[in-house]
């Protein structure tokens, strides 16, 4: 067991002293942890909210009490279920931000709510299911960014009723996907006071009772038509927090859908790692939260804890608040906060977790030594220093145009990200050489964006795009989605499909790139054309649609 010194009193954790944050994408060394720089957090911000934290006494409360007490909140005020911040920062604090701003959505520490819908402000509150004390909406204003949701179809309910889809947990208490997931989350992004536009809110579906296939394309669709294009595709999940506000409009919403019938507009349901029992002791969640903190997490994935847990003779949710302020202490790059990515737990806002996160995201994005993003245009994007060019936006317009721009070159071995936007009235040729697109070249229209990352090592740009694979019982290949120009379908080496559909009219400009793994035939027809080519195994053909001539353009690859 290792110790690290507070201002107050020295918290135990068995982190070890070399390594506090586990990514595989990553590989961070130990001396990034041990440099005093970041150590030290007066050099970074002007407050140590820990200090105050670890001075407080302990929470004492009997486990079988199911009413609502007071929660870890030293040095404020709590009323309603909410620990009250130092400062009015929690509505809009991924915005005021800086350094979180350079890390990829799933490689920030986020606050999380359990059960998020099941809360006491609700129509029913079953008091074995409640635990939350508030809104989801109320949660969101309050800073909590991940909502944890499970879902129960009611078929008996005419469609766009909005109890056709209900929070439910084993019951349910009235609220409903529609009126407060949707509605919650979109009063918060665009009601009054402080811009919410750029806050990103994860929207957790984990759970799905009474669903069938038609179930989950119609919850689909009821999102899609709601959320629209402030839908953060899982394209663009490499990208850092800064590069995603670049994107045109407000993207501000990730929809994680836990469950095979997912639409491509979604993200993989969060990985919420929980102890697999109801009712454990302090000492055993203690001891399974520091498990899964010293867990390697997957490149890309979304990972929560589930720091709750339930106690006898009632079988109600317990306040751990004091033991959730000891497992997530922060302070410094080497606090065990560190070591977690969304924290979920019971009555979330009794506390002040969600200080301590805010707190500690500038330490994450600094020990991963992940630079302020860099504004770069048709001219300058060759002239950067090293540090500077791994973390880029390219726009492209009428005031900074040319008829060519090249991707830059990648120096080194660490992470490098880039963003290409075009909003130029001209159309312009974006150099591929140097990526892994076979192809030599791709013209840019007005409203194009294209997202490139290197993160293994190998210098060498990889184009981040949905990916297809060949299905013998849907054999149309989709069109690009969520404003996109490519997407990437191949024709896998086992599949049973010999010929596969081109839409009949896509965006213009968009691409479609094949990849022969086996041969397989592209048929398109529409008023204008039809035609049809083969795609042999080890080959890959490049579809190009042209609106002016309404057909696609074929171009060879190399394989």
């Amino acid at each position: 067991m290792n110790t690290i010194a507070n201002p107050q009193k020295t918290i135990a954790t068995d982190m070890p002293p070399e390594v506090a944050y586990k990514n595989n994408d990553t590989n961070i060394l130990a001396d990034n942890f041990n440099n005093p720089e970041l150590s030290d957090a007066s050099k970074v911000e002007s407050i140590n909210t820990q200090a105050i934290f670890d001075s407080a006494p302990e929470l004492t409360a009997v486990d079988d009490t199911p009413e609502l007490y007071g929660g870890f909140c030293p040095g404020g005020s709590w009323s309603g279920g909410i620990c009250q911040p130092f400062n009015n920062n929690r509505t809009h604090w991924m915005s005021n931000s800086g350094r979180l701003q350079n890390l990829p959505i799933h490689m920030a520490i986020l606050p999380g709510t359990h059960n998020s819908g099941f809360d006491y402000e609700a129509k029913q509150t079953p008091s074995m299911e409640v635990c939350q004390d508030v809104s989801p909406h109320k949660q969101l204003n309050a800073g909590i960014r991940v909502l944890d949701i499970r879902v129960q179809h009611y078929f008996g309910y005419p469609v766009g009723d909005p109890r056709r889809f209900m929070i439910f947990h084993s019951t349910n208490n009235g609220r409903t996907i529609k009126d407060d997931i949707i509605n919650g989350v979109r009063l918060f992004h665009y009601g009054q006071g402080w811009d919410r536009r750029r806050e990103i809110v994860i929207l957790d579906f984990h759970q799905f009772k009474n669903f069938t296939a038609d179930a989950h394309a119609e919850l689909s669709a009821l999102l899609k038509s709601n959320f629209g294009d402030s839908i953060i595709s899982p394209t663009y999940k490499e990208l850092s927090i800064a590069q995603i506000w670049a994107l045109p409009g407000f993207k501000n919403v990730v929809i994680a859908y836990n469950s095979g019938n997912r639409d491509s507009s979604f993200w993989p349901g969060v990985n919420q790692r929980w102890i697999g029992t109801n009712t454990p002791s302090d000492s055993e969640l203690k001891a399974f939260v520091e498990r899964v903190g010293n867990e390697v997490k997957p490149t890309g994935e979304l990972r929560s804890i589930q720091a709750a847990r339930m106690v006898l003779p009632f079988f109600v949710p317990k306040d751990i608040s004091s033991s959730i302020m000891t497992w997530f202490a922060a302070g410094s790059a080497t606090h065990p906060i560190m070591k977690y990515f969304i924290i979920n737990s019971d009555f979330s806002l009794r506390h002040r977790l969600v200080d301590n996160i805010i707190y500690s995201n500038q330490f994450r994005a600094r020990v991963l030594g992940l630079s302020d993003i860099t504004e770069a245009t048709p001219a300058s994007i060759g002239t950067f220093d090293t540090q500077a060019a791994r973390h880029l936006v390219l726009r492209i317009n009428d005031e900074h145009w040319a008829p060519t721009v090249e991707l830059p070159l990648i120096v080194d071995e660490q992470p490098h990200r880039l963003l290409v936007c075009s909003d130029a009235s001209r159309e312009c040729e974006l150099v591929l050489q140097g990526s892994d697109v076979p192809f030599e070249r791709v013209t840019l229209i007005k409203g194009d964006t294209l997202a490139f990352v290197c993160l293994d090592g190998s210098q060498r740009w990889q184009l981040q795009v949905q990916d297809y694979q060949s299905d013998a019982g849907n054999p149309h290949i989709p069109l690009p989605a969520n404003g996109e120009k490519f997407v990437r379908f191949t024709a896998k080496a086992d599949s049973e499909t010999s010929v596969a559909f081109l839409p009949d009219s896509a965006p213009d400009g968009c691409v479609i790139w094949v990849v022969g793994q086996s041969d397989v035939r592209i048929r398109y027809s529409n008023e204008q054309c039809e035609s049809e080519y083969v795609v042999t195994a080890g080959t890959s053909r490049a579809f190009i649609y042209h609106c002016s001539t309404q057909c696609w353009e074929v171009r060879d690859l190399q394989a």
